[in-house]
């Protein structure tokens, strides 16, 4: 509020004329005894007078200001007194008994000031400020307008091969802007492009091509939610992890790259502008775990030739499979070296799996560190399987 006082110091007394007269309104009249009943005509004749003069001053000092950084300040200024003058005009006329002796200027005032808010968006548009909060009125007639767009866009992707998850993901965000009451000019256009795009999807199309079109417009939208990152990544995971060679798991890293790189991003559009775009998070990831692999290819080339593959342990195991066993073996002491190197080392040297008569060190030491969901569960269904067959034994 004091930042909000300062600016208006600087501005045209007919700004604070029309605050008085407002905090005088929203007072019933007690502040300063500003508003006589007598008067009251005579004021609201008055008050076209006084929005012109506050027009033509706006007008004075874009004509006058130096910098653009000034012009920045200067529209910012006047947008941020009259959104807060409409709002107290609004709650005023909210909770005051209709027809009272200051409903007729109160609605003057406030279309006034509406009036002079537009006109800074429309002829001031380079500088009206659209991290600014909304006016009560319009954030009001906004969600009217955007919850049962958000209600058909959730009952259209239900009916889709969409995933529960994901859907939930995309309509949170839609969920949390129809229920804030600080919602900017910013957020107001994003969230209405998004609900425009997703209305205009084609549930007629072939289910695979649903998905694969949601996904390419949430990159294209910028949908940057965290859950959405976090799905997205997880899925690309699962799909490289079910590759046992180096080469595979390559390939489709940077086929994903290529396709995610192809998707063009809307500019100046972001769910959460404040964070990484979710096609960056994603890039970044991919370009990660092709650093990795590649790295871990040029290990296998550096090592040595090993012995044959008559001389190792054969397993019907994965490698994740593999390194989660050892895994559990070492933490459960079972397996007492304390090089974690050099154990990893020997079993990679020493033990063949399911698909692969060699693995590299790299490969296994990735496997032993990061442990997927999928491995854990079959994983335990052999331990469960070794456990009833040992009862049997003997």
């Amino acid at each position: 509020m004091n930042n909000i006082n300062s600016k208006q110091e600087f501005m045209h007394y007919t700004i604070e004329k029309f605050d008085q007269l407002i905090t005088s309104i929203s007072s019933n009249g007690k502040i300063n005894g500003v508003i006589k009943t007598e008067e009251i005509g005579t004021m609201i004749l008055e008050c076209s007078d006084e929005k012109e003069k506050i027009r033509l001053h706006i007008m004075e000092e874009v004509f006058n200001a130096s910098e653009e950084k000034a012009l920045h300040l200067l529209i910012d200024k006047y947008q941020c007194v009259f959104i807060r003058l409409m709002d107290q005009i609004y709650l005023y006329r909210k909770n005051a008994k209709k027809q009272d002796e200051y409903w007729e200027l109160s609605k003057l005032l406030f279309d006034h000031l509406n009036e002079l808010l537009c006109y800074l968006q429309v002829h001031y548009a380079k500088y009206f400020n659209l991290k600014q909060k909304m006016p009560i009125i319009k954030i009001e007639h906004t969600i009217k307008e955007i919850r049962p767009k958000i209600e058909v866009i959730s009952a259209a992707l239900k009916r889709t091969i969409l995933n529960e998850k994901l859907i939930r993901y995309i309509i949170q965000p839609l969920d949390q802007f129809a229920e804030s009451e600080a919602i900017t000019y910013e957020t107001f256009k994003y969230i209405k492009l998004v609900t425009s795009e997703f209305l205009s999807l084609d549930n007629t199309a072939q289910p695979e091509d649903i998905l694969i079109t949601v996904k390419k417009l949430l990159i294209s939208l910028d949908y940057n939610a965290a859950d959405i990152s976090s799905y997205y990544i997880n899925e690309l995971d699962l799909l490289v992890s079910e590759e046992e060679s180096v080469q595979c798991k390559l390939r489709i890293l940077k086929f994903q790259l290529k396709e995610i790189n192809q998707v063009i991003v809307k500019p100046e559009h972001a769910l959460y502008p404040e964070i990484p775009g979710l096609k960056e998070q994603i890039v970044n990831w991919l370009n990660e775990e092709i650093y990795f692999h590649e790295m871990e290819q040029t290990i296998v080339a550096a090592q040595p030739p090993g012995t044959s593959s008559e001389a190792k342990i054969h397993t019907t195991l994965s490698v994740p499979q593999l390194a989660l066993l050892f895994r559990l073996m070492k933490e459960e002491q079972l397996i007492t070296n304390t090089n974690q190197s050099e154990l990893l080392k020997i079993v990679a040297n020493n033990f063949t799996t399911m698909h692969k008569e060699n693995f590299s060190y790299g490969h296994l030491h990735g496997k032993y560190y990061k442990i997927e969901a999928n491995t854990k569960r079959t994983v335990y269904d052999i331990l469960m399987k070794l456990l009833h067959l040992s009862r049997k034994i003997g």
